[in-house]
């Protein structure tokens, strides 16, 4: 609005600058000669009557000479002192008039708009001085704003009613897509249809009420298959750290010894019966026991990895588990440990040599760090048609175990309490490779200075394969 206002500005300012050129023209041919005797304030009173605005002439050395002003029956009178509006921007202004340049300039005072124009006057060909013309805008700026109120009142009442009319529309269509959005959140948040559940519609609201409820159970299905496999892949490779990490520790101690005495026996000029000889006893024993271990590992991946398994035979568990007991009692009352276990006879199919050694591998644990004078429990029982072994034992000292890494190849946290040395780890993962291999489960708890083992087997199965 104020851009097209200062258009419509220069435009008046145009007309009248043309105008009054005309009019000096006319006014030099009916006065001519008579300019030099009279001056210049006929010309100055003439023009402002003319067009109806105040005129001030200022000579060619920026001199005031008057100000013709204009009353309200279109009378002028002259005023030797110049109005402050007048001297606004007056050398700016009037150095350009020298140019031959007219000039306009808009003065704002509060909610006055006056615009002043200031045009070069030149008489036989020679510049004179400069009138300016003041011209009052205030209405018309008052007018636009006036307007510019108007219009933001009108604008303001839009967003007002164009939004609520928005909403009572969109209300009006959308109502089913918005009771068809809650029930959607229901279901996500497990809630159970109520009597506004369109899945009976047979229009687009029913049709995708059904595709959303079909949707939702695949991506639950495929968000539960992916986490499991993201979790599965993750304790893959954290256990495939561990284990080359324990592996590579496990054969660097008895390589450095070998090595070790290797380089000494080697050195020219070496004669020490003595030494030799027991040199070569520790070269042997740290060879078989890296040779015990090269086993071990070979024997745990080898269960991991092959597909083909021996066939599955029934036997009687409770008879494999007490003659386990009756084979691991010298060790135990050696330590002086009992073994009391309660067994019921259990026919089961499975690989019994392969469940011999797991049975054999937890009560040489229990030994190893029950503690001296106490009693280790071994007991089966049925549940649902799964058979359930429990073995339970009393620890020698306060020993923490972490439940989740025990069956991992090389975990070893409480070595150091067992009673016998040499053991690499590997016996409670091939453990837990056996019984996973019968479709089974192993687990762990401890709890004051008690340790439990559980394991539970089904009774007729199908050995899992890789």
């Amino acid at each position: 609005m104020e851009k097209q206002t200062k258009s419509t500005i220069q435009e008046d300012m145009k007309k009248l600058q043309l105008y009054t050129y005309d009019f000096i023209q006319q006014y030099a041919l009916v006065h001519q000669g008579k300019e030099e005797a009279e001056g210049i304030t006929p010309l100055l009173q003439a023009i402002s009557r003319s067009i109806g605005h105040p005129v001030a002439y200022f000579d060619k050395e920026g001199r005031f000479l008057g100000e013709s002003l204009l009353s309200k029956n279109r009378s002028t009178r002259l005023d030797s002192n110049a109005s402050d509006v007048f001297m606004h921007h007056f050398e700016e202004d009037r150095a350009l008039s020298m140019q031959n340049k007219s000039v306009v300039t808009i003065v704002q005072d509060g909610s006055k708009h006056q615009v002043l124009l200031t045009l070069p006057y030149y008489a036989g060909g020679q510049y004179e001085g400069v009138f300016r013309m003041l011209g009052d805008y205030s209405s018309r700026y008052a007018h636009n704003a006036v307007m510019l109120r108007s219009l933001a009142w009108f604008m303001a009442g839009l967003f007002v009613i164009v939004p609520i009319f928005s909403y009572l529309l969109s209300r009006k269509i959308t109502r089913p897509l918005l009771t068809l959005s809650r029930v959607m959140r229901d279901f996500g948040e497990g809630g159970q249809e109520d009597e506004t559940l369109p899945l009976e519609r047979r229009d687009e609201a029913g049709q995708l009420a059904e595709s959303f409820k079909r949707m939702k159970e695949q991506i639950e299905k495929q968000m539960t298959h992916l986490a499991e496999e993201r979790n599965r892949v993750i304790e893959l490779e954290q256990s495939k750290r561990r284990f080359y990490q324990h592996m590579t520790h496990e054969l660097k101690t008895p390589l450095t010894s070998i090595s070790g005495y290797a380089q000494i026996i080697s050195e020219p000029g070496f004669n020490d019966p003595v030494f030799l000889e027991r040199a070569a006893h520790r070269i042997k024993a740290e060879s078989e026991r890296m040779h015990a271990m090269v086993v071990q590992v070979l024997e745990l991946a080898r269960r991991e990895d092959r597909q083909n398994e021996p066939a599955k035979l029934p036997f009687d568990l409770g008879a494999q588990l007490k003659a386990c007991c009756e084979d691991m009692e010298m060790k135990a009352s050696r330590y002086n440990i009992k073994l009391q276990c309660n067994m019921q006879p259990v026919l089961m199919n499975g690989q019994e040599e392969e469940l011999r050694r797991v049975w054999v591998n937890l009560l040489d644990n229990a030994i190893k760090y029950g503690a001296a004078g106490t009693t280790i429990a071994i007991k089966t029982e049925c549940v649902e048609g799964d058979i359930i072994v429990r073995l339970r034992n009393e620890l020698d000292q306060d020993q923490k175990a972490d439940a989740a890494l025990i069956f991992e190849p090389f975990y070893r946290e409480n070595d150091m309490l067992a009673k016998e040395k040499g053991s690499i780890g590997l016996g409670l993962a091939i453990c837990r490779s056996i019984i996973e291999r019968h479709a089974g489960t192993i687990h762990f708890q401890q709890g004051d200075r008690f340790a439990v083992v559980q394991v539970q087997l089904p009774y007729g199965h199908k050995l899992a394969t890789n």
